[in-house]
């Protein structure tokens, strides 16, 4: 593995601290092997959206809006991508979506950029939630095709 030679990193954040570590890691590893690094965060899809429903007392105003979602999200990452290359890492690029974490880090982001390292935090929802939905990093450790590296 020493003689490995990532061009292409992937860290997944969720602001979660181990998910932060991650990103730690992944720097270092984009710096040692002179990599892109791609920082994504994948924000689960709301239920509703502007507009009214019906929950069966009356009409409930929803205020859930997906596009200032994605842009108070990208603000965040573009503060972040700037710290990194503050850091030292010159390429580097933000990613915020909509999508399926799991699906979005192990597949589609992984393809479209040719990544060939990833990095995720070990945990990042709380407990109890990871017992009824899953964990986004045991998904991506079996489903992806780049190499995996999970942070504790």
């Amino acid at each position: 593995m020493q003689d490995q030679q990532y061009k292409n990193i992937l860290v997944g954040i969720d602001g979660s601290e181990t998910s932060m570590r991650a990103l730690d890691k992944a720097i270092d590893a984009a710096k040692r092997n002179q990599a892109k690094l791609y920082i994504a965060q994948v924000l689960k899809p709301r239920q509703s959206s502007i507009g009214q429903s019906s929950l069966g007392f009356g009409v409930v105003e929803t205020d859930v809006d997906e596009n200032n979602r994605l842009k108070e999200q990208q603000e965040t990452i573009d503060g972040i991508v700037a710290r990194v290359q503050g850091e030292g890492v010159e390429q580097v690029t933000g990613i915020v979506k909509i999508g399926s974490p799991h699906e979005e880090l192990a597949k589609t982001i992984q393809r479209e950029n040719q990544i060939d390292l990833i990095y995720i935090g070990a945990t990042g929802a709380n407990r109890v939630a990871q017992m009824f939905l899953g964990s986004n990093s045991a998904y991506i450790l079996e489903h992806s095709l780049a190499d995996v590296m999970v942070v504790r």
